[in-house]
Order: structure tokens, then sequence, then C-alpha cells
């Protein structure tokens, strides 16, 4: 899975996605809106993740020059400390009750619930891929019916160590979702 989708998909991982862990109860599901969402992220990298943040077959069609490049181009990036990023987002119902983790590129994690309640998600997921191990520890929690603040911590070991902490508030904006309801 790439660095971006795993931070992408942060919010409908925490809202919506039920314990992978089929002998787990089932997920409650935070008690927040659907419609359209404004997300801002506030993000902190320690490491190089090229292998999350370059997709796989792309990094092996690069030289070792233009893979040198992009390494030097990503420390530059991380090195620059917290970076904020503001997006809005389409929450549906369907959404909030489909699972997260069932695509192929998942199949390595297993997700465990720790909390799940309607005001307060919790989970710690662990995947292996390309040599490296890494643990997501996530909580979401519904402040009232139109905001939600989330906290994500990614570590990484093995072939490519590195560190993500993702601080994430949320205002509900409206019911129309607009050209975001894809």
């Amino acid at each position: 899975m790439g660095l971006r989708t795993v931070l992408g998909m942060s919010l409908v991982l925490s809202l919506a996605s039920p314990a992978a862990d089929k002998s787990q109860p089932p997920q409650v599901l935070l008690s927040v809106k659907v419609g359209l969402w404004q997300m801002t992220y506030t993000t902190e990298r320690n490491g190089v993740a090229v292998v999350h943040a370059v997709a796989p077959e792309l990094l092996a069609k690069m030289t070792p020059e233009q893979r040198a490049r992009t390494e030097s181009r990503l420390k530059a990036r991380a090195a620059q400390g917290s970076q904020v990023e503001t997006k809005q987002y389409c929450l549906t119902g369907e959404r909030l009750r489909k699972a997260i983790f069932d695509s192929e590129e998942n199949r390595t994690c297993r997700r465990t619930q720790v909390t799940s309640t309607t005001k307060l998600q919790q989970f710690h997921e662990e995947c292996t891929d390309s040599g490296t191990k890494r643990s997501v520890d996530g909580r979401f929690e519904a402040l009232d019916f139109d905001t939600m603040k989330g906290l994500l911590k990614v570590k990484a070991e093995g072939n490519n160590p590195y560190t993500i902490n993702v601080e994430i508030a949320g205002k509900w904006i409206g019911e129309d979702c607009g050209d975001k309801a894809h």
C-alpha cells in the first residue's frame, strides 16, 4: 500500500472498517454526519519512506541516479518538519459501512480493533511487505456529529525504516458532496 494511500484512507479506515479478525465483535460506527467534510492533516515524517511514497513499479524502472534523486527529495521534504494539508472528503453511508482492507493490496495486513464506540474508534494494524514491517496505531474521536479529531502513528522497521505522525481535524461542511461524491 502506498504512503499516500495510508494517509488518504485514514478517515475511512478509522470510521468505516469492521474488524479484520472475524473473531472480534463487529465494530460500532463512529457517530458523525454523512456528507462533505473538510479534513486538515498535520503530518510529521522521520526517515525516508521511498518504498511507500513511490509506486514499486515506478521504482523498478528508475536508474540508480533517479532513485538517489527521489530519495534526496523525500529526505528534504521530511526535514521541513510538519506539513499541513486540507482536503475535502465525501463521507457516505456506504463508506461508513464498507470495509477498507478487503482489497488485494492489503492481504499482508492484520487489523485489530482496540476500542469501538460511537464516540471513539481505536485500532492497531500490522503489515509486512517488501521487507518492511509497518505498524499503524489510530485513534479517532467524534467530538460531536459535525466535528472529529484523530491521530495516526505509523512506524516502519526493516529495509525502509520511517515514522509518520498525523494529526487529523475534521469539520462537517454539508450534506451535498457535489463533485466529491465518487
